[in-house]
Order: C-alpha cells, then structure tokens, then sequence
C-alpha cells in the first residue's frame, strides 16, 4: 500500500526511485513492478509456473503481453554495451537526450528506459526513423526443452539491413544473446508442443534525436516476445492471393532487400484493398516491367510444376527469408530442381501448387491467385510437395526430427535451485543483470540507521514551503542519500515505502509546476546565440499532443512541458514504419508579431498522407489550430526578425501495439518546435549536388508522393556517402529510366533557362511542397513561364541556373552538379532568378513585403 501512495505523484516517483536503480516514472504499472520484484524475493514462485495462463487452443497471431523484454543501446563509438532484461512495458525516447547547443550532438551513456503502461507521461521524441526488424520463433520440444531456428541468421540479417541504412548494429553473439535471454526470461510463454511458438520480434533503430536528414546518433536494440500460432485467419487453409499491378512492395535501389521498416507501411492500404476483397493477402510484380512477381506482403513465394520449384531471386528487392533458404536446402536434399530467378506473372498460371515461406507464416499453400481478374486455383492438401517441405521444417523446429544440419539452438527451461530467485534487472549501484537472489534476512542495525537517515531527509524535503526549490532539494537529498544505498534490493523497497507519508503534498506541487504552461512576456528571448542558428534540435519549451479514439476521432489535445513519449516496443511506427510528419515555420517581425506561412496547406497534405499511409488525421482547423497553440506557447524561442524562424514539427505517427504487419489501433499527433537557421552548412552559399545512379528516392506506386518518414532513412546511405565526398546534397533520378530528375533528399529542384523555369511534375513520386508551389506562383507573377514536366538529366546539363527549394532549406541556389564525373557550373549571385524569387518570398513571410495573397498567418 505504501508503494500506492507514492504512485500519485509521476515527478516524485520518478526522484524516489533513483535510490533503487529502477528506471521508473512514477506509474501505477511502475509501482507494480516494484511490487513483482518484492513478490519474488519474498517467494511467491509465479515464474515457475510452467505455463502462463493462455488459450493455447485459440492462438492467433495478435500481440500478448509476456514478462520481460531485452534492450541494449549502442555507445557514441558504435559498440554496444550489456543489454539486460526488464519487465515487458513502454521504452521512452528522448529528443533531447544528448543534443548539446547548435546542433552538436553525443550518444547517451544509459540503457534505454523501459516502462510499463502509463498515462501520466504525456511527452514527445522524435528522431530520424532508421529502423530493422526481424522476427523468429522458439518452440517446444516433446520433452519440454526450447528450441530456437537459426538465430545466427537472423543476427547477420540484421547487420547487412543495418550497413544498408546506415546503422550500428549488435554483434551476432550480442544479438544471439539477446535472443536467448529473453527467451529464457519467458519460457512460460512458450506454447505447449503443437500449439504454437513464442515469436521473438528483434528491433533496431536509431533514437538519437535529429532534427535535419540525417543518420541518428545512437541506436537501439530491443529483443521482445508474444506466443502465437497461424498467421493468417484461415489458419492452415489454403491463401487465396490478389496480384497487385500498380503498387510495388520494393524497386531497384530501393531497401527491399533487407527489414527495413520502411518497406511496410506504404503496402498497408493495398493489403486493406484486398482482404476487403475476401483475399488473404497481396502478391507483388516488380516496379521496373510490372511483369515479374516479387513476394507477397511478409512472405516469399514459390512455385511447383513436376519435379521443379521456382522463387524468385533475391536482387536486391526481394527479402532473403531464413524459411526460404531453409525450405530451399530441403528440398534440394529431397531431389527437387529449385530454380532462383525471374519469374514471369503468366508461369502462375501453368504451376501446380504454389506455397508462401516466412517465420511468421511457415510453410502454407496457396489456393488461388487472382491476376487481371482471372483466377487460378492449385492443388493443395497432403502428399503434395507443399506438404512434404513443411513437415520437415516443422519437424527440425520442433525437435521431433533428427537434426542432423544443425540448425536448431537448444536451451533447457529451468531454475538452478528451489530457494533462488532470478530477478532480471540492472540495478544502478549493483550493476547486475542476471541477478540469483537468495531469501536472506535484511541486517536489523544496518536498516535502522538506513531508515533513519532517510526520514531526517525526506522530512526536511517534504515539507518546505517553497515550491520551486523542491526539485533541487530533492536532487540534493538522493544524491546524498545514493552514497550510502549500497544496499540489497529488499532495502531498497522498504526504503521507498517508508517515504509514502510525505509523498502527498510534494507529489501535487511537483505534478502542477511540470504540466502548467507558463508563458513569458512577448518581448522575451531565450537565452541563444541567434547569431549562429544551425539546423540542429534546440528543443523549445512545450509541445503538444493529441491522441486518436478507436472511432478515428481526434481528442482534444494539449500543451505540456517538451519532454519523453513512452510507446509501446510493438507500436506500429516501430514496426512497420506507419507515421508521416509536417514541416513549417514561424517568423518574427520587425514589431514582434508572429507570422505563420501557410499552414492551411501542411494540414491538407498530412491528411493526403495519412489516407495513403492508411490512417486518420486531424481536421484542417485541429492541425491549424495546434500549431498556433505550439508556435504561441513557444515565443521566446521564435529568433528575433531576420536570425532565423522556428521550425514546427507536426508528426502523426502509429502509436497503437501491434504485431502482424496490420494498421495501427491508435494513432498520436505531435507537435514539437526547435528555433533553427540555414538548412546546410554552407548557409546562404551555393550547393553542390551529386546526382546518384545507384540508389532511388522513390518509385511508382510508393510513398514518395507523401511526407512519409519511410521515404527518408532508406537515402541515408547515398546522402553519407556524398556529403563524404564534398557534396551538399544528392539529386535523385525516376527509379524505372534512371533519366528523369526527381528531387533532392529533402527538398524540390528547379532548373532555370532564359524566361523559363522547369520543375519536376508531381506524379506520386515527388512530394508537392509547399515552398515549391509557392515559388511558382511568384515567378508566373514576375513573368517567367513556369513548365512541370519530366526534366530529363540532360537539361540540367545545359540549365541557367538551378535552385532547391523546400520549408527547411528555403529557396538555395546551386553552384555544380556532377553528374557521371562532369561537373557544371551555374550562375548564382544577387540578379540571379534564384535570389529574385528568394527576396520576394523571404519577405511575405517575415512581413517586409504586404501579403497580397493570403498565404500568412498572424498569431495573437
């Protein structure tokens, strides 16, 4: 009841339980955990049980919460350090953590909090989504033993994905490890033999906190479980597949090939379409021809005809499956003939059986396939090759089969011991992470004189009437209090339930000073060099938040001070990518009003992207009206008039847990500020763009057209390896001709002969900015004709001038591009048309020029 107490106060909590090591905030779920860990000292034995309490009769393939989750976190070299074990619960991610003044930035030193469910934490993070996933299965073996299916795989997967998209990764033996422990941890999950398996979904992404494009600077790797058994509704009934021709789950140069997040989000939508349908899931064609197919949304494919099975080769653009590879080897062990290469759409129509291979799925048989609205139906059930393949891989997975290749990893499930107790923490002062604790008694002298010291201080502390100062005497007090808490674990609790008379009265002040917006006088500055502003995160004072109902309607949101978000490890902008962001700004005038530059249109374009991406959206006056409210709450921030502008942040992301590759079931939009200055280092001077052969931006049929984040982290690796070689920036050409311009990284471009002004039509690959439009309104007006067209690479070669235009870079002239080692020079300079349409647009939206048009918006 004690720990009850302390559970009212979030900010209070939080101090309090520094003394333990435990990396809580204040939650009632927080206060449970504490609670489970007092339990097993004192020797309930609930994690002997055998199994958890679970149908395993009706599995499914949904999200079930188990007991504990691994997280590791990579160090500012690269290296990551001992992950460890901690109950299953939301992760908090930090936009500040590590971010020093003018964008410089370093890795955190500390393991990645981890929470479980709580609504008292209503704060922000955002960082560059880089992110892999990878998914594998432990099973249970006749004789109780677990098995796992060639993890090792799965850890080298992950670090060719993390090279592709620019990332730290663990080492095999980490990641293994990390595997393993959190199997062990959960061995009462794991189904009983044939009743399913505990899915273990690895997860690498870069938390750092990044406010331009650019790769984050640390990463985090999380290793969590669910048990589960048919992925598909239809169980272990044939699938019935739609062949999709206008959307394509990869391209060439794209990140197919490895599991990025990114490749998941954009099918969401096609994959609504056909099980809307009646259909179990989508079958790809490539993005070049739309005459190839590729893979189905989360599974490889194969095709039978006689004594020979075809799957497509994996180019560059279909996954290399860890089932695939194994159903492979089998069934050359069995003499079939397996052919990897293209395949035709039309040889579905001349196979015999077709089957589907994933962790996730298994081995399952396709039924029929739907193409141009012919359908083709194939022969399935036993004694078929389909079956035969799959009874073998079943078979080594689950240990009923020799395995004489070695595949399987086996771990016996049991406790050394009938008094020891395995807690799976990292306590700060103790640093262990599997942690044997024997019953022993707490020493009476030692706790007495403990516990008196601590009421003298907390005393003291809870009862000033200064409520400003609590924080610091409270800072004062633990860091006193923490020299002598060597203490073991049990102390440490009845340490903290001793302090729950004094918790009321602090807890309420504390809880009030960190929600109540504050707001300064408008003449007031924060304390910056607005002399050099770069382009980094400055996190301004407060952000807001607003959740999305199960309905699709937005809550009244809220203000609150800028701080940490807790999301569950399984939410879908971690998984699958599911989330778009906005971008825009506000200035200053010479009299101190704000102005806002069109919001109106980021509204209209996030709910475009959102129904792309498949989620809901704010209305246009909630997005408008939010980020008033932002940019208000957030003045002092806002650089005095011609310094620079406050960059605005609205982000509407898949908050929801989930599991499968599925939409959200709940959605979060954010808005969050940072006072920013020139884009690029070069600041106001002329860039210089490489344009890339090798990787593309976007594709026919993806995302490009939308501002969603899965289009930025896959350009990582072109970017870095440009900026390496002395660029500003990388020019992207169409991913079918690799002819056409495109657009930069983050940024549309123009390219400028005599009166004319050509720019790259916005045909689903390229995004219609809002800078971009604006600017060819401008120049119609001064006279210039203005094309959107495909502007072949060619042109550029022979171009005026070339500019980029974009709400972070604003309107940038271009000094080269280099294109297949020919460098070409462009005018740039005061009377150049850059700098013409620059002016004129600068000073609408810093108020210097009148507003003829409608575009700003005053704040009061």
């Amino acid at each position: 009841m004690a720990l009850r107490y302390l559970s009212q106060s979030s900010t209070a909590f939080s101090y309090l339980s520094k003394i333990c090591g435990f990396r809580m905030h204040g939650t009632k779920a927080a206060v449970s955990v504490v609670e489970e860990h007092v339990s097993e000292m004192v020797g309930t034995g609930r994690e002997d049980e055998e199994y958890a309490d679970v149908d395993w009769d009706n599995l499914g393939f949904s999200l079930v919460r188990t007991d504990y989750m691994f997280a590791t976190r990579s160090s500012g070299e690269g290296n990551f350090e001992q992950g460890c074990l901690s109950r299953y619960g939301n992760i908090e991610l930090n936009p500040a953590a590590g971010i020093l003044n003018y964008g410089q930035a370093k890795a955190s030193k500390h393991v990645p909090k981890t929470h479980n469910n709580s609504s008292h934490n209503k704060q922000i993070f955002w960082w560059i989504l880089q992110g892999l996933i990878e998914g594998m299965k432990a099973y249970r073996g006749e004789n109780g033993r677990v098995l796992l299916f060639r993890p090792e795989l799965n850890a080298m997967r992950m670090k060719k994905g993390a090279e592709r998209m620019c990332m730290h990764s663990p080492s095999v033996q980490q990641f293994i490890e990390g595997v393993k422990q959190t199997v062990l941890a959960n061995r009462r999950w794991v189904p009983p033999p044939g009743k399913g398996s505990l899915y273990l979904r690895p997860l690498l992404f870069g938390s750092g906190a990044s406010l331009g494009l650019s790769a984050a600077s640390e990463f985090t790797f999380l290793v969590f479980g669910s048990p589960v058994q048919n992925y598909f509704k239809e169980g272990t009934s044939a699938l019935d597949l739609y062949v999709e021709e206008v959307i394509p789950r990869a391209y060439i140069g794209g990140s197919g090939g490895v599991k990025a997040i990114s490749n998941y989000g954009p099918v969401l939508e096609v994959m609504r379409r056909a099980k809307a349908r009646g259909f179990s899931d989508v079958l790809y064609l490539d993005a070049e021809t739309k005459k190839n197919i590729e893979e189905v949304s989360a599974s490889n494919i194969f095709l039978v005809k006689g004594n020979t099975i075809v799957t497509p080769a994996t180019n560059g653009t279909i996954l290399g499956g860890i089932t695939r590879k194994s159903v492979i080897e089998i069934a050359i062990d069995l003499g079939y003939k397996v052919e990897e290469r293209v395949v035709p759409v039309e040889e579905l129509k001349e196979a015999e059986e077709v089957f589907c291979t994933g962790t996730a799925t298994g081995v399952v048989s396709v039924g029929s396939i739907t193409y141009q609205n012919t359908r083709t139906e194939y022969k399935v059930g036993d004694g078929l090759v389909t079956q035969q393949l799959r009874s073998i891989l079943v078979g080594i997975q689950t240990g009923s089969i020799q395995d004489t290749k070695n595949w399987t990893l086996e771990r016996r499930m049991m406790w050394r011991g009938h008094n020891e107790r395995r807690l799976f923490i990292r306590q700060k002062h103790l640093h262990l992470t599997w942690l044997s604790l024997l019953k022993f008694p707490s020493p009476p002298n030692l706790w007495s004189s403990h516990q008196g010291n601590c009421n003298r201080n907390f005393n003291h502390l809870f009862t000033t009437k200064d409520k400003g100062s609590v924080i610091v005497k409270m800072n004062k007090t633990i860091s006193s209090l923490r020299k002598s808490l060597v203490l073991p674990l049990h102390v440490h609790i009845r340490t903290l339930q001793s302090f729950s008379k004094y918790n009321a009265q602090a807890a309420s002040a504390l809880q009030e000073e960190r929600k109540k917006p504050t707001y300064q006088d408008d003449n007031e500055y924060a304390d910056m060099d607005w002399d050099n502003l770069g382009f980094g995160l400055t996190p301004a004072d407060y952000m807001y938040v607003m959740k999305c109902s199960k309905d699709g309607e937005f809550t009244k949101g809220e203000l609150s001070r800028f701080g940490n978000i807790q999301l569950s490890p399984s939410a879908g902008v971690l998984n699958y990518g599911q989330a778009i962001y906005e971008g825009t700004k506000v200035y200053r005038k010479e009299n101190g009003k704000l102005l806002l530059f069109r919001p109106d249109h980021n509204a209209v374009r996030m709910q475009l992207g959102a129904e792309r991406m498949l989620m809901p959206s704010p209305s246009v006056d909630q997005f408008v009206d939010a980020v008033k409210q932002t940019a208000f709450a957030n003045k002092r921030w806002v650089p005095p008039s011609g310094k620079g502008s406050l960059y605005i942040r609205p982000l509407l992301m898949g908050s929801g847990p989930v599991l499968g590759l599925a939409p959200a079931p709940e959605y979060t939009f954010i808005i969050y500020a940072s006072p920013v200055g020139n884009y690029f280092k070069e600041g106001t001077a002329a860039l210089n763009l490489y344009v890339e052969e090798e990787y593309v931006r976007a594709a026919p049929g993806g995302a490009g057209g939308v501002k969603s984040i899965t289009n930025y982290a896959p350009v990582l690796k072109a970017l870095s390896r440009a900026k390496s070689r002395g660029f500003s920036d990388i020019l992207y050409l169409d991913a079918v001709k690799k002819k056409y311009l495109e657009e930069a990284s983050s940024c549309n471009v123009f390219v400028v002969k005599g009166r004319t002004i050509s720019t790259p039509a916005t045909n689903g690959t390229i995004l219609e900015g809002i800078t971009r439009k604006s600017v060819m309104e401008i120049a119609s007006d001064q006279g210039y004709k203005v094309v959107e067209k495909a502007v072949h690479v060619d042109e550029v070669m022979d171009a005026d001038e070339v500019f980029c235009t974009g709400t972070a870079v604003g309107v940038a002239p271009v000094g080269t591009i280099t294109y297949q080692d020919k460098r070409i020079r462009y005018e740039t300079g005061d009377e150049s048309v850059c700098q013409k349409l620059r002016s004129v647009l600068v000073g609408i939206q810093t108020g210097t020029i009148e507003d003829t048009k409608g575009w700003v918006t005053c704040i009061n």
